[in-house]
C-alpha cells in the first residue's frame, strides 16, 4: 500500500514537471524511429520510458557529494526530460539520442522549456567520446550490456581522467560496470538506481 501511494506521488511530480515546462515526455514514443542505418546500437537498444524525476533528484545529490562536476551528459536522451531537469544544476547539459524522431521531440520539449544551455546530438553511443570535462553521464538504462561494454570501454580514459561519475537508473547492466572495474559509489536497491566511477 505505502508503495503504490509512493508510486502514485512520483507519477503526480513527474506530470506537475511536464505541465510547469509545457513539455510531453510521458508518452511511449514509436520505438526509436528513424534510426541512422548503420548505427551499432540499434538491434541493442530498449524502449523508450521517461525516467522519474524523483530519481535523477536522488542521483544527481549523490554525485554532488562525490565530485565537482561540470557537464551533464544524458546518453540516450530520448525526448530530453532528464537534459530540461539537469540544466538547473548543471551550466553544460548534452543529450545524446541515436533515434532522430526522438531528437527531434527533445528539442521541441527544450525550446518550449525556455532552456538555453542544452545541447542535442545526433550520434550512435557506440561512436560518441564524452567531453573533457568533469561530467555526470546519466543512462536510464538505454541500451544491453553489449553497448554499455562498447560506450564504457571507449571512454574509460577520459572517465578516469576528468573524475567523471556513471549515474545510472534502471541499473539492469550494473555488473557490466563492475566487470569494467568501475566502483559502486552509491545504490539504492528498491529503485534500481546506482552512481559509479572509474577506479583512480
Amino acid at each position: 500500500m505505502i508503495e503504490k501511494l509512493k508510486r502514485a506521488w512520483f507519477s503526480l511530480e513527474d506530470r506537475m514537471f511536464d505541465l510547469r515546462h509545457r513539455i510531453d515526455t510521458r508518452h511511449r514514443a514509436i520505438d526509436r524511429t528513424a534510426v541512422p542505418t548503420g548505427a551499432t546500437t540499434v538491434v541493442h537498444g530498449t524502449s523508450y520510458q521517461a525516467v522519474w524525476t524523483r530519481n535523477l533528484r536522488v542521483l544527481i545529490r549523490a554525485a554532488r557529494r562525490h565530485a565537482e562536476l561540470r557537464v551533464f551528459v544524458d546518453v540516450g536522451a530520448g525526448k530530453g526530460k532528464a537534459c530540461i531537469y539537469a540544466s538547473q544544476y548543471f551550466a553544460n547539459v548534452i543529450g545524446v539520442e541515436y533515434s532522430a524522431g526522438l531528437l527531434l521531440e527533445a528539442k521541441a520539449n527544450c525550446i518550449r522549456s525556455g532552456k538555453r544551455n542544452i545541447t542535442l546530438l545526433l550520434a550512435d553511443a557506440c561512436e560518441y567520446d564524452l567531453p573533457t570535462q568533469a561530467c555526470l553521464v546519466f543512462l536510464f538504462n538505454p541500451f544491453d550490456a553489449v553497448v554499455l561494454r562498447q560506450f564504457v570501454s571507449r571512454n574509460l580514459e577520459r572517465l578516469r581522467a576528468h573524475g567523471s561519475l556513471i549515474a545510472y537508473a534502471n541499473d539492469m547492466q550494473r555488473d557490466t560496470l563492475a566487470q569494467l572495474e568501475l566502483q559502486c559509489l552509491f545504490r539504492d536497491p528498491a529503485r534500481n538506481i546506482s552512481l559509479w566511477r572509474v577506479a583512480p
